[in-house]
């Protein structure tokens, strides 16, 4: 292919065209890397909120009862009776929406308020589970980037 190039008897001609092949396959690697590590972040996320969704339904060992502030929360979230299921029959879908790779861009907006709300309550009462509660929701806020020209519609005034 780069004879053709060279064969060209105007050698800026021939210069443009494999500046404007190299720059295609420049953009053409970052695209492909940028999918790479979507596909990879949406099923590392996929499956952490499998797991914390299915341990809560069917729990699997003794899990450790929260201390001070947020032993008050979780009375509060197990006193309505309904809120702590609902979020985590959202994680569970959300979870395997991720690994399936079905209706992502759907989930991932309805995975932001709770992924908003997991890092809130891991940065005021308490702060043991912070990195965890970081890497899920800028993992979502990264879903969402990364999917953002579907979302534009949405945004428009």
């Amino acid at each position: 292919m780069l004879r053709l190039f060279l064969l060209d008897t105007n050698p800026s001609i021939a210069t443009k065209r494999i500046l404007n092949l190299a720059i295609f396959d420049i953009l053409t690697l970052k695209i492909i890397h940028m999918r790479i590590a979507t596909i990879i972040i949406r099923i590392l996320l996929g499956l952490f909120l499998l797991f914390a969704s299915i341990t809560y339904f069917f729990p699997m060992g003794e899990q450790p009862a929260p201390t001070g502030d947020m032993a008050t929360v979780f009375a509060g979230f197990m006193a309505t009776k309904y809120l702590m299921p609902l979020a985590k029959s959202v994680e569970l879908l959300v979870g395997l929406s991720y690994v399936s790779g079905k209706f992502v861009r759907l989930f991932n907006l309805v995975l932001l308020p709770v992924s908003l709300n997991i890092l809130l309550l891991n940065i005021f009462p308490t702060k043991e589970a912070l990195p965890v509660a970081l890497i899920l929701f800028l993992g979502n806020l990264f879903l969402i980037y990364s999917h953002w020209n579907s979302y534009k519609d949405i945004l428009k005034a």
